[in-house]
């Protein structure tokens, strides 16, 4: 069964969150302001070889190394177009492109405008694909889910450490994997989150 796995967090979405929980939860606007909100965790993260071993198992008439050095040459190809100034379509999917992440501030004096003091490093971003009838917008995509809590998926008390002591990750949409409540980043342009969590 396809499931989408996630916990429950209380934050406070604009507020600051500090590495003390307590400190965060003692500060008034963040009682005043504090909701649940849901959080998806992640149960692995596949690699190249693993994505192409599911591929295969598909009935691909495509051996898993073929596959591989396919999506291998996918990847190299992709960051060679996009800093060639490219945008890249994945039909059924959608589109891969840069943006430039700026200094703070900027420069005001256009005369003093240098891009290499300004432009501090790249972002890539994806706009999912919403004209064809496998729209993955994020409403579209929501209606395509369903959801399993963490604690009910492995008997947790709405944590996602397992008994072990491993922790599970947690996809907070910044690129980095942890298990931290705070809030979650952009994912891009492909539609706001309303409520900071992702």
């Amino acid at each position: 069964m396809s499931k989408i796995i996630y916990r429950k967090v209380r934050t406070a979405p604009g507020l600051k969150q500090y590495q003390d929980a307590e400190k965060t939860q003692l500060n008034p606007a963040f009682e005043q302001n504090a909701a649940y909100y849901a959080k998806a965790v992640s149960t692995e993260t596949l690699s190249l070889r693993e994505m192409s071993r599911h591929i295969a198992s598909h009935g691909s008439p495509y051996t898993t190394p073929v596959i591989i050095g396919v999506l291998e040459a996918f990847r190299t190809c992709l960051i060679e177009q996009l800093l060639e100034s490219k945008k890249v379509k994945v039909e059924g999917l959608g589109t891969f492109y840069v943006t430039i992440a700026n200094r703070p501030g900027g420069e005001k004096d256009l005369s003093k405008f240098n891009i290499a003091n300004v432009a501090i490093g790249l972002r890539l971003r994806f706009l999912p694909e919403t004209a064809t009838e496998d729209k993955i917008s994020q409403k579209e995509f929501l209606k395509k889910a369903q959801f399993v809590d963490v604690a009910d998926l492995a008997n947790l008390d709405d944590s996602p450490s397992s008994e072990d002591g491993s922790s599970v990750v947690v996809d907070d949409g910044t690129g980095s994997q942890g298990t931290s409540s705070g809030t979650g980043g952009t994912s891009g342009n492909g539609g706001d989150s309303g409520d900071g969590m992702e």
